[in-house]
């Protein structure tokens, strides 16, 4: 017997024994996607452990006794991984646009800070964080694409350098640092939880859509509930609370609202509601007659797709 802290070490399955597998001890079927292809599915485009997780997409209200999933085929599986394939290279893109605009108003603060000579603020934060300043000092050195002459900011340096020289955590938590050092308001600080999930989800390509169960004891974006509540998106305000109890869902909200307030060029903003919005109309409901019977699936897009149209009309502050 496994002492009771050891997992289970399950036998190393082929692409054929997969398959029986999905069919005798989980209960799928192979009505969408029949065995031969899902065999070439497993054995060439991905892994079955990541198609695993979307087994979450299944009330457990249609699980028999036996733990095998009535109504659930592979086909549900395969499409749900594509469609959570696309979506992450959108937040990706999203993501990476907020960093940059948060960069932007943090260096533009200390520009206009007549309190703030740049340096004083980090070296603050470093001499807190000393994990920090080991990093910048030898993490560049195996990026390799920086110019010789970035690495002699990095024993000194000033706001508008060290904002270069961070990852998205250790960003996140200097600019809090800064409006706290300086007994100002930054904005959006805390929502920035919700964004580094997403983005760090989305840059090691993890699953996200691998349930839409409202979690208990979820503590969702108050400010961000608020918004929507308030902005008529086709959603009762109790539907709206429901699905902002789901992460996912929090946090995509939350990043929608935030880049809609961060993102200052107006072209950037139109461009990337468009891609979002022709996805949410196009490849993300191609095969929606899969999903009739996911009630938990349906009600998870019909929010997300309110939430898209709400924050596409908003001006950006």
């Amino acid at each position: 017997m496994p002492r009771s802290d050891e997992t289970e070490k399950l036998p190393k399955l082929t692409p054929p024994q997969i398959i029986d597998y999905c069919k005798d001890t989980l209960g799928l079927t192979f009505n969408l996607m029949d065995e031969e292809r899902a065999k070439t599915f497993v054995a060439k485009q991905n892994y079955f452990f990541r198609l695993e997780q979307y087994l979450g997409i299944c009330p457990n209200a249609n699980k028999t006794r036996s733990g095998k999933y009535a109504g659930l085929d592979f086909g549900h599986l395969v499409e749900m991984s594509t469609i959570d394939m696309y979506l992450r290279k959108i937040l990706f893109k999203m993501t990476i646009d907020l960093e940059h605009y948060l960069k932007v108003k943090l260096v533009g603060d200390c520009q206009d800070n007549p309190a703030d000579d740049g340096y004083e603020v980090v070296k603050a934060f470093l001499d807190g964080n000393p994990k920090v300043r080991s990093s910048i000092q030898s993490g560049f050195k195996l990026i390799g694409y920086y110019d010789k002459t970035f690495f002699r900011y990095t024993k000194t340096p000033a706001v508008w350098n060290f904002v270069e020289m961070v990852d998205f955590n250790d960003f996140s938590s200097f600019y809090s640092f800064y409006y706290d050092f300086f007994r100002t308001d930054g904005g959006w600080t805390k929502q920035f939880e919700a964004v580094r999930k997403l983005r760090n989800a989305a840059a090691h390509n993890s699953c996200i859509l691998c349930s839409f169960k409202p979690v208990q004891g979820f503590v969702s974006d108050v400010e961000t509930t608020f918004e929507l509540i308030s902005g008529n998106i086709g959603v009762s305000s109790g539907t709206i609370s429901t699905m902002m109890k789901v992460p996912f869902l929090n946090d995509f909200a939350v990043l929608l609202s935030v880049y809609t307030k961060m993102a200052t060029h107006p072209a950037v903003l139109e461009n990337t509601f468009k891609e979002v919005k022709e996805f949410f109309e196009g490849r993300m409901v191609r095969h929606k007659d899969y999903f009739d019977g996911f009630t938990e699936v349906k009600n998870a897009y019909r929010f997300a797709r309110g939430v898209v149209e709400f924050y596409s009309h908003k001006e950006p502050i």
